[in-house]
């Protein structure tokens, strides 16, 4: 019996640590992640492109949150930035909605010498969240892609951003029209499971968010999202035509419930650098 009791205790206490560890640590954590890539098609010898996702914005991820998170980004020089949706939780329940400005001012921060692109995740739909998105991505610097591109001829790089696929009008057809085989083409999207769908496109890097890591990765636990359970953290590699490679960002913020375990939330950089020929 006493070491039952003894069991006990240990047990409490390891559920005492996680709960303090998911609740308060983790969640206020922050990684970044690199990945190289290289490629024939890039014009430039080195390009950065800094992704960052799902803050969900609300009471447990607040604006000095976020200031931190866009110093955090600025650290890293990127050429370019890139949203893949979901800014707030549950926009109608959020408490302040009078300083908006403040969101917008942190993001128009955010130092990219290429551009800044952005798309809408299911949460930029729900909870009343469309009402407020578009404009303050637009006044925090942000191109909000919404099936359309972006193409920067001076990099032969083509940005594209799908509409959401769950509350949004996502639509694969027109790729067909804005995918350049001779173009190193980069979809954004917010859920990634969708790139089975994807394949048979000209794509070199998808980029979406959605999943976040699973955010609570315990037994017996199933945290995932639809449309982000298959595909849930980091770098995939497909041996399609075009050999498409997908990443998914793990995240800043949490839904649902404010925890995080085995998900740190993350910053990923890429860095495109171009293949070059040798010739004898």
């Amino acid at each position: 019996m006493k070491k039952f009791f003894k069991l006990l205790y240990i047990i409490l206490i390891a559920l005492i640590f996680i709960y303090l560890y998911a609740r308060f640590i983790e969640p206020a954590m922050l990684n970044v992640h690199y990945e190289c890539i290289y490629n024939e098609l890039i014009d430039e010898e080195e390009i950065t492109i800094l992704q960052f996702s799902d803050l969900h914005i609300s009471e447990y991820f607040n604006i000095e949150d976020l200031y931190k998170a866009v110093e955090k980004i600025n650290g890293e020089n990127p050429d370019i930035v890139v949203f893949t949706g979901d800014l707030f939780d549950h926009y109608d329940d959020y408490d302040n909605k009078d300083e908006l400005f403040r969101i917008w001012n942190a993001l128009d921060m955010i130092d990219a010498s290429i551009g800044k692109y952005a798309i809408y995740g299911n949460h930029d739909y729900g909870g009343g969240a469309e009402r407020v998105y578009n404009q303050v991505m637009e006044k925090g610097g942000f191109n909000l892609l919404k099936n359309e591109h972006v193409l920067l001829e001076n990099y032969n790089i083509n940005i594209i951003g799908l509409d959401d696929s769950i509350f949004g009008k996502g639509n694969r057809d027109f790729l067909n029209d804005v995918i350049d085989v001779n173009h190193y083409n980069i979809v954004l999207s917010h859920e990634p499971d969708i790139v089975d769908f994807l394949l048979e496109y000209n794509i070199d890097l998808l980029l979406a968010g959605h999943s976040h890591g699973g955010q609570v990765n315990l037994p017996f636990i199933n945290s995932l999202p639809v449309l982000g359970e298959k595909y849930v953290r980091g770098m995939y590699k497909f041996e399609n035509f075009r050999e498409t490679q997908l990443y998914v960002n793990i995240g800043l913020g949490t839904s649902q419930l404010p925890f995080r375990f085995m998900a740190v939330p993350e910053l990923s950089v890429f860095t495109l650098n171009k293949v070059k020929q040798y010739y004898e």
